[in-house]
């Protein structure tokens, strides 16, 4: 009776180890480091076989290009998106950002945590405010893993340290650190303006935002796999129903996570054609750039023509260019670093 008892510890022992995972050395010294359900990022569950289609060009459609390609061709200056090979070649951060590097080394910095589902419907900006501050460890640990809890904190101030983790920062954010004042020269408005702004993101497996729209913005992955949907903003611009009918149920209008879009909607009512037709369907892995532009508005000037460059009449119009919105699935364990234009670091 009493080895059976003590079996039974053993196995309770043993399952509650497994269930709070933590990595040690054999080194005498060490202490151990708690990771959370699963010892690392690969080792969380991934929904590849359900959501990762491998990017099939009849699918995504987008072009992925190296970083020399990316730099001399300036497409942060362009209206489509790209994908970019082999940004995070050389960064500190495939090594300090490990989920046990992460917990021991930035244990006490401060996220912002909250709704997916919320950051999506009411913006990542409007939703800042309301996010619960917990340290990085804390929500790795503990709250990672729970139902809808998701770090999006676009008003993270990150400490000198996770900024280093991640140079050579991807152009034209880089720009701005290296040559500030060739940056001021350009005398280009606020909105306009690739500063030193830098956020970080941390989901589990199926966490993202719903359909958004923001300033243009860069976004890299160092651990994981996302999949993202994007349609041309031209499609809905003067046709807002057609963006509801696209992004929502339209006999049950709620607010679905990026996710059960896909499951739920992705196939019914032609919104797969439109999107692949309009848009893109895209897969992003580790150590690639994603850039989603997003048009401004310019005053453009026209004349009507009465004589050999002479004009009888100026109208100034106000074009609006091109924008996309888009959703954003994580596909296991997904940690990746944002810079988006017109924002600065900015205080938590």
């Amino acid at each position: 009776m009493a080895i059976s008892i003590h079996k039974r510890a053993l196995v309770f022992f043993l399952a509650f180890a497994g269930a709070n995972a933590q990595t040690c050395t054999d080194d005498a010294t060490s202490t151990c480091t708690y990771t959370g359900h699963y010892p690392t990022w690969e080792d969380a569950p991934a929904s590849a076989e359900e959501f990762d289609h491998d990017n099939d060009k009849s699918i995504c459609r987008l072009p992925i290009i190296s970083v020399a390609e990316w730099e001399t061709g300036r497409y942060w200056e362009k209206e489509e998106p790209v994908i970019v090979k082999n940004v995070t070649d050389g960064w500190m951060a495939l090594q300090h950002w490990t989920k046990e590097e992460m917990i021991r080394r930035y244990p006490d910095v401060m996220v912002g945590m909250g709704s997916s589902r919320d950051l999506g419907q009411t913006g990542p900006d409007d939703a800042g405010d309301a996010l619960r501050k917990v340290s990085i460890k804390d929500f790795i640990v503990n709250h990672m893993h729970d139902a809808d809890k998701y770090v999006f904190d676009r008003k993270l101030n990150m400490p000198d340290d996770l900024l280093k983790d991640c140079e050579p920062y991807p152009m034209p954010t880089r720009q701005y650190k290296e040559d500030y004042d060739a940056v001021m020269k350009l005398g280009l408005p606020e909105r306009e303006m690739w500063k030193d702004h830098l956020a970080l993101t941390i989901g589990r497996d199926l966490q993202g935002l719903t359909f958004h729209r923001h300033n243009a913005a860069w976004n890299v992955v160092v651990f994981g796999t996302k999949r993202w949907i994007l349609y041309d903003g031209e499609r809905f611009a003067q046709n807002i129903t057609r963006l509801k009918r696209m992004t929502r149920d339209v006999d049950n209008p709620i607010q679905l996570t990026g996710a059960n879009w896909i499951r739920q909607l992705y196939n019914k009512n032609e919104r797969m054609e439109e999107i692949r037709t309009y848009g893109h369907d895209c897969i992003q892995r580790a150590g690639e750039m994603l850039y989603v532009p997003y048009g401004v508005r310019t005053d453009l000037l026209f004349c009507f023509v009465v004589a050999a460059s002479i004009c009888s009449t100026f109208v100034f119009q106000s074009v609006l260019r091109k924008q996309w919105a888009h959703m954003v699935v994580n596909i296991g364990d997904t940690v990746a670093i944002v810079s988006e234009r017109g924002l600065d670091a900015m205080d938590a």
